[in-house]
């Protein structure tokens, strides 16, 4: 089915260090060529741990276009069996949906991505998928191609921004694919699910630009043994080892590279940045107009003039890391209750009783979720060696090499190193929170 799409839809090839050639039809390219898309060359995958790996300099621009190349072969994966059941028709209208969903999944992002999610998005009641979903709208230059380029795949600015913000619970009324017995909620998984084109891209980049190398994993087997079933994706039981390898993968790299110590540290200070900006820029007036939004990004955030004498800005441009670790647990939540930042910091507040400058110390909780489908603890499955095939549900977390906990909570004492005479004061304190704390039984 692809094969008839190249007679006749127009396309160029760029090189990528993962994939080798990847196709960019011509819409796709006139939109990637827009000023709201090239923003994403100015906003880093790794906001924070570039500090740490001085390699990985990789963009959003990137990543978003490698999550492109593979959605659009996972869907092709997908509908191939049922090339006499799916007319061309409909799957060119998937195959360009999906493959835009990919494209534009990331373009809502800010400076500093997730940081700047939490700290300005969040209290404008928005995120970086609800502002993605806006821009594909009210941008006119990416509409007006949509709707020229698009129209005749039954694809609309509407189409796509609906893709991009819905959630598992909504695609309650899903449309047939043909006349299989499958629908396209399944897709969400594509993006979404457990073994996501979002996540397989991620660990593969940010390993190899980090040179961290957790990121070899058989990616192509997990999208070759995926098969169609009604509104889910089901993994061949065969490529279960393969799966395995994946959750490692992912374990790995997000204690190397997401949750390591000094990017965290960066994380902090990005936090703390973005917290002060807030106070004398009104973000609010780039969110009202996706026009303005996109002058938002990792150059311009360091330029706007009101800024110019915040602290943490000369930390973040010259790499000035005023904090040190002093401790670290680490506890599976299968084990322990989690507690939030906020809420661990004040319990350790009021061990202090106020004996110590509050801001002499930071507390950090990064929750690593050893599971990526947050709130999934079933996989589906298939076992094709069955006449008919037999499909069941396996427990995420019961790998072949053994349960692994949800996640695992990590806990981190930063000092600020002006504040040293404070050392052990907080290093004592911290100790008697974290012991009373994990007492508790978690909800899990």
């Amino acid at each position: 089915m692809v094969e008839e799409i190249q007679t006749h839809v127009p396309y160029e090839m760029i090189k990528d260090p993962i994939y080798g050639y990847i196709r960019l039809y011509e819409h796709e390219r006139e939109i990637i060529d827009t000023p709201a898309f090239q923003r994403l060359r100015r906003i880093k995958q790794l906001p924070s741990a570039h500090y740490v790996y001085p390699g990985a300099t990789h963009t959003r621009f990137s990543h978003s276009l490698g999550v492109m190349h593979i959605s659009g072969m996972f869907l092709r994966r997908l509908l191939e069996p049922y090339s006499t059941e799916i007319s061309q028709d409909e799957f060119c209208h998937y195959f360009f949906l999906i493959r835009l969903w990919g494209l534009t999944h990331d373009l809502g992002h800010g400076p500093f991505s997730h940081t700047f999610d939490s700290a300005v998005l969040q209290h404008l009641n928005l995120n970086h998928e609800l502002m993605a979903s806006r821009i594909v709208q009210e941008n006119s230059e990416i509409a007006n191609i949509i709707e020229k380029r698009l129209s005749a795949y039954a694809i609309s600015p509407k189409t796509l921004s609906a893709y991009l913000v819905k959630s598992k619970e909504e695609w309650s009324d899903p449309s047939k694919l043909g006349k299989t017995e499958h629908n396209e909620a399944a897709f969400y998984h594509i993006l979404k699910g457990f073994y996501s084109t979002d996540i397989i891209d991620y660990l593969q980049r940010d390993n190899l630009f980090t040179g961290a190398g957790f990121g070899s994993f058989d990616w192509h087997r997990l999208i070759l043994s995926s098969n169609l079933s009604k509104d889910e994706i089901a993994l061949d039981k065969k490529s279960r080892d393969t799966l395995d390898s994946f959750l490692l993968s992912r374990m790995f790299s997000f204690n190397a590279i997401y949750y390591h110590r000094w990017a965290r540290a960066i994380d902090h200070i990005m936090k703390i940045y973005l917290i002060k900006a807030r106070e004398k820029v009104d973000f609010s007036s780039f969110v009202k107009d996706v026009s303005e939004y996109e002058k938002l990004d990792e150059e311009s955030i360091f330029y706007f003039s009101e800024l110019a004498t915040i602290p943490e800005r000369a930390m973040l441009m010259n790499r000035t890391i005023p904090f040190r670790l002093v401790d670290e647990k680490r506890f599976p939540t299968s084990q322990f209750a989690f507690l939030s930042e906020d809420d661990f910091s004040n319990l350790l507040l009021e061990k202090l009783k106020g004996d110590v400058p509050p801001e002499a110390y930071f507390v950090d909780t990064p929750n690593l979720p050893l599971c990526p489908a947050i709130g999934e603890e079933e996989i589906c499955m298939v076992d094709t060696t069955t006449s008919p095939p037999k499909i069941s549900y396996e427990p995420i977390r019961e790998t072949s090499w053994g349960e692994v906990p949800q996640s695992i909570w990590t806990v981190r004492l930063f000092l600020d190193k002006k504040y040293v005479e404070f050392e052990d004061r907080i290093r004592q304190a911290f100790g008697v929170v974290v012991k009373g704390e994990t007492k508790l039984k978690t909800h899990y």
